[in-house]
């Protein structure tokens, strides 16, 4: 799927933007945290968001990741998405824990709760990486 540096890059925790279009025809573009799991990502939105909305009226979407600091590394990764049940609260912990960190992580844990969430299951079908050599991967 990757180069080696984008496939590491994916299991880095960077804030990634998830990209739809709503029933409208109109892009949304939101930043989200992510789990990448068996070449798939893994993403929790509130039952009712906007993202569950356009997902489930068009499964074509886009996820932009990025690198901000040298050396720079992105990646489009395009796809159909697909809607699943809530985070389990192994896969919500380690979310947290990798966005946050241990500590803050409990914390986040323990005034939030994902029962009212679903995941969106992004299985890509292009991905188009970007190391400084445009147009060449």
């Amino acid at each position: 799927m990757a180069s080696p540096e984008l496939e590491q890059m994916l299991e880095e925790a960077n804030v990634a933007v998830l990209a739809s279009v709503d029933t409208k025809g109109r892009a949304h573009a939101a930043p989200i945290w992510y789990l990448y799991e068996n070449g798939e990502f893994l993403i929790s939105t509130g039952r009712g968001s906007q993202k569950h909305k356009n997902v489930e009226a068009n499964p074509d979407v886009t996820l932009v990741i990025d690198r901000r600091d040298l050396p720079y590394l992105a990646a489009m990764i395009r796809g159909k998405a697909e809607i699943d049940g809530a985070f389990s609260d192994e896969q919500r912990k380690q979310l947290a824990f990798r966005y946050l960190g241990e500590e803050i992580g409990k914390a986040y844990l323990a005034r939030t709760e994902g029962g009212n969430s679903v995941t969106i299951r992004l299985k890509p079908e292009k991905v188009i990486e970007f190391n400084g050599q445009a147009g060449r991967n």
